[in-house]
């Protein structure tokens, strides 16, 4: 095979090695439009000849010719991660071309694009009378939410952490059936089952766990409370998380222990659950795989809630709230023991550091300020040396998904 510009001894190409088998010849894709851009390239809606049946509507992930190394890294770590998966609610892979520039990833095709753009593009219908059968029924979202949550168990099961949970990274298929994709954040959590993130990125701070911003640590239950602010997202039709604040402000008030005010009109077991995800100790969320069992009991759970503030913040400490629908909650189930960890221990410890509040380097807030003169701070290392206690900046964007620099 082809390097393609990367060194035969790289990490890409280590990684290009294991897809082997995934090549498909570039003349068995054709591609027709393009659907938009995504993080490393344009994205085409087309069609490929998989192995040698039928031709089937795809969509094809382009890499921009003359990326960076850390880009085609990031490109084939992505596609490396989804041909582990099969399940009907992860989007598949289905083949890569890596043998000429620009390279491609082969995906299903999902017909109605992301969930967001989705629920967006139907929020007028809700003041209508609404049937079982309509795009927006409660019956319907409820599946929706049902569908990731089934996505995020089998994620789960496989021991990994998907890392950006969110209405814009699932998909909708023909059959309206939710798929999890973009799995370019997605990382293994092996026998710890927690991943440590400490490299330059891009995080979703709006959708992030308050040990994800505080520790840059990431388990199956920082998936579960991205999957709570997916509920809200579900219910409001698309409605941008904690609108109105800049990211800088969202990081205050999560760090607070303040959450998302959740609209009035929604059901009561909703709103328990919700809180649940919310559980400021990671320990006392719920699984995903009870998420489930409580879902596929309520199925009409989810309804449409356009009538609530536009400044959606919630003053109250989200520490307090557990789910009493959900007795097993409070334990530990088929995500698998953190004996080796206690994530729930180190948040503690880092909400006791010496905090001066945000500071301003830059115009970029501090998440976790110097506290090696306190008794009382807790700083654990990566097994490559770095301190997850290191600052962790983001600047004030708009898209709620802000880079950070540790």
């Amino acid at each position: 095979m082809k390097n393609f510009g990367i060194d035969i001894f790289s990490p890409s190409r280590s990684i290009a090695n294991t897809l082997d088998k995934w090549e498909l010849p570039k003349e068995n894709v054709v591609i027709n439009r393009r659907l938009g851009e995504g993080a490393f390239g344009t994205v085409y809606g087309g069609e490929a000849l998989i192995n040698s049946e039928n031709w089937t509507a795809v969509a094809v992930k382009t890499l921009k010719v003359g990326a960076s190394t850390e880009d085609r890294l990031d490109f084939l770590s992505e596609a490396e991660a989804m041909k582990r998966f099969n399940h009907k609610n992860i989007v598949k892979l289905l083949g890569v071309c890596l043998q000429s520039e620009p390279i491609y990833t082969i995906m299903e095709y999902m017909l109605y694009g992301d969930l967001k753009t989705y629920l967006l593009a139907r929020r007028h219908l809700v003041s209508e009378t609404i049937s079982d059968d309509s795009d927006i029924s409660s019956k319907r979202l409820t599946m929706f939410a049902l569908n990731i949550s089934h996505g995020l168990d089998y994620l789960a099961q496989q021991k990994y952490v998907h890392r950006d949970i969110a209405c814009r990274n699932c998909l909708v298929n023909a059959k309206r059936v939710v798929k999890i994709g973009d799995f370019g954040m997605v990382r293994p959590t092996y026998e710890s089952d927690y991943y440590r993130f400490n490299h330059k990125g891009m995080l979703p701070v709006r959708w992030m766990a308050p040990e994800s911003l505080a520790l840059g640590m990431f388990t199956p239950f920082s998936d579960v409370w991205g999957f709570g602010v997916v509920l809200f997202e579900i219910i409001t039709f698309g409605s941008f998380p904690y609108q109105g604040l800049t990211n800088g402000e969202v990081l205050q008030f999560v760090k607070n222990g303040k959450t998302l005010r959740m609209p009035a009109d929604a059901k009561p077991q909703l709103k328990g659950l919700i809180r649940a995800c919310w559980n400021r100790n990671p320990k006392k969320r719920p699984a995903a795989s009870e998420i489930v069992k409580y879902i596929t009991n309520y199925p009409r759970l989810l309804t449409p809630c356009l009538d609530f503030p536009s400044a959606c913040i919630e003053m109250a400490d989200a520490g307090s709230d557990q789910l009493e629908f959900l007795p097993n909650s409070l334990q530990f189930s088929s995500q698998g023991s953190y004996s080796s960890l206690d994530i729930a221990e180190q948040a503690t410890r880092a909400e006791k550091i010496k905090d001066s509040g945000f500071v301003d380097d830059d115009n970029l807030p501090e998440i976790i300020s110097d506290s090696s003169n306190d008794p009382s701070s807790y700083s654990p290392t990566t097994v490559d040396g770095y301190s997850v206690m290191s600052p962790l900046l983001v600047p004030h964007v708009s898209c709620g998904i802000s880079e950070a620099h540790t």
